[in-house]
């Protein structure tokens, strides 16, 4: 078989119809991609769950490619209180656990890189985690990545189990068992696109605009239009319109678009002491994590309005 095929799933609550499913097709020896189908608000019908109805959907997709990769935008791991069997907690600045100890010793300075605090206890609060909500990819992403962005187009991480990260969360944890043949990677798709920004020329404007909800499909139509120009991406009218009115369906093709990039190597790979089975994000290289990209080449203006 030439081709190969990922699946991106934006997951929603199990109690609405907002999951949405992007599938991929891809022929590595032409480097072509084709959007092959959107699945947009997924949800149960008479006689079956949402749960039920999503992963019907997912098997009727891998029927023939038992190799399918999946690109999720929700995590895949729980922080590492939640399942620490240990009858004694010695409470995090001691714990021994590895992923409790990177957590501790890969925390500020590098956190409060550049700012200034008022006094020692403020940089203490600011500099603490919570290892029962946060993992060790949530700190990566906060002190080592998102700083390199450009001020404008930078975002706030949410926590693994916080606010309504948390639910989608456990749903996750429950498909998991069920998905467990298919090969899965956790996906920011907020990341990704910001760091696209130089390889799709977009503004800061654009990259700031895309997740409103109805003014965003503007921006969206020009991200679409850019990927589909310079990464060789064929869309079909039908799921343009799907993707660019729908920000569900947008961060279900853009899940899978990074698990693609993954399997073609151009994904970054965690650090080496970084702890293994703790969880990971695949986001793309990008010339915005080299500490010598300049971001003042994208326009502040929006060139595409």
């Amino acid at each position: 078989m030439n081709q190969k095929r990922y699946l991106g799933l934006d997951l929603s609550g199990a109690k609405n119809a907002k999951t949405t499913i992007a599938v991929l097709e891809y022929y590595p020896k032409e480097r072509k991609i084709f959007v092959l189908d959107v699945h947009a608000g997924i949800g149960a019908d008479e006689n079956h769950s949402s749960d039920e109805v999503l992963l019907q959907t997912i098997t009727d997709h891998a029927d023939e490619h038992p190799d399918l990769k999946m690109g999720i935008n929700v995590p895949l791991t729980l922080p590492p209180c939640i399942h620490c069997t240990r009858k004694t907690c010695p409470l995090p600045d001691a714990c021994t656990v590895p992923d409790v100890r990177w957590m501790r010793t890969s925390r500020s300075p590098k956190a409060a890189r550049g700012k200034k605090t008022t006094s020692k206890r403020n940089a203490r609060i600011k500099e603490y985690f919570t290892p029962y909500t946060q993992r060790p990819v949530e700190l990566w992403l906060k002190n080592e990545v998102l700083p390199k962005l450009p001020p404008k187009i930078r975002f706030e991480i949410d926590e693994t189990l916080g606010g309504n990260k948390a639910p989608l969360t456990g749903r996750m944890h429950f498909l998991k068992f069920h998905l467990a043949k298919y090969e899965k990677h956790e996906v920011l798709p907020k990341l990704t696109i910001a760091l696209l920004m130089p390889y799709l020329k977009l503004s800061h404007r654009t990259l700031s605009d895309y997740r409103q909800l109805d003014e965003g499909v503007h921006a969206r139509e020009t991200i679409l239009a850019r990927m589909s120009e310079s990464l060789d991406i064929f869309i079909y009218d039908r799921d343009i319109k799907k993707i660019t009115q729908n920000i569900n369906a947008f961060d279900a093709f853009i899940s899978a678009y990074t698990v693609l990039l993954y399997d073609r190597n151009e994904c970054v790979a965690p650090p080496r002491s970084f702890p293994a089975n703790s969880g990971w994000v695949r986001y793309p290289k990008s010339p915005m994590l080299d500490p010598n990209f300049d971001s003042s080449t994208h326009d502040e203006e929006d060139e595409e309005s």
